[in-house]
Order: C-alpha cells, then structure tokens, then sequence
C-alpha cells in the first residue's frame, strides 16, 4: 500500500440503491395507494410482506390485493399519527385458513422513516425480523 493516498483505500465498490432493490422486486413501491391514504413520502414494501398481502385464501375470494393493500397502508398511516421516532411497529388481521378453518389473526409489522437514495425522506414497511 506505500505509496497510495489513503482516500483510495476507502473507495467504494458497489452501491445497492432503493432503485435497484424495486427494479429487482425486493422492495415494491406502493406509494400512489399510500399518498391515497394520506402518507407523504414515497413507500415500499418488502417481497415478504407483498407476498403475505397477494396470498389469499380461496374462502375468502372476496377479498382482493389492492383491498388488502390499503389495510395495511391505512394501518401503517394510523399508527404514524401517534409516532415518535423514525422507527414504529403496527398490526393488521389478515384472513387465513387451516384446514378449511377460517381464521383471523393479527400480523405485526414495522415501518421505517429513512433516507432514500437522495436522502430524502422515505418509508420502508416490513415484518419485524427484516431489515
């Protein structure tokens, strides 16, 4: 290393934006439903929470994506209300079923108030144990 300036030990090699982890389909960008239920910044949500929000039990076909989406936005929107902090945790109840026995059960999610790719200020919504 003698003889290199120390600033290019410290360059950076790979950078994976918020961009990237939408265009890959680790995050999807839910932000038109979110601005509808009155959150100002652009939102994602995880793989694993989009798939837990299109998983719909055949004895519930009455329900539908977009109709499970806005619970959980509207849920996340209603907890922001009382929030302090950049971190909170909110529970929705989806629809599940078991043997053909139709459950309801309360799912725990946390939502994060962070800097996007500009810095500017953007939600990330996700289950607990994700990051």
């Amino acid at each position: 290393f003698r003889g290199q300036e120390r600033k290019n030990l410290m360059e950076t090699v790979f950078t994976y934006t918020r961009q990237n982890a939408i265009e890959d389909g680790v995050l999807v960008d839910i932000s038109p439903t979110a601005r509808q239920a009155g959150l100002k910044y652009p939102v994602a949500i995880t793989e694993r929470v989009n798939n837990t929000i299109g998983n719909i039990p055949p004895l519930y076909d009455h329900e539908d994506y977009y109709g499970r989406l806005w619970d959980f936005v509207w849920m996340c929107r209603n907890a922001t209300r009382n929030s302090k902090g950049d971190t909170l945790f909110f529970q929705v109840v989806i629809h599940t079923e078991n043997n053909l026995l139709k459950r309801e059960i309360p799912i725990t999610l946390k939502a994060i108030c962070h800097g996007g790719d500009h810095r500017e200020p953007v939600i990330t919504i996700m289950f607990p144990d994700e990051d």
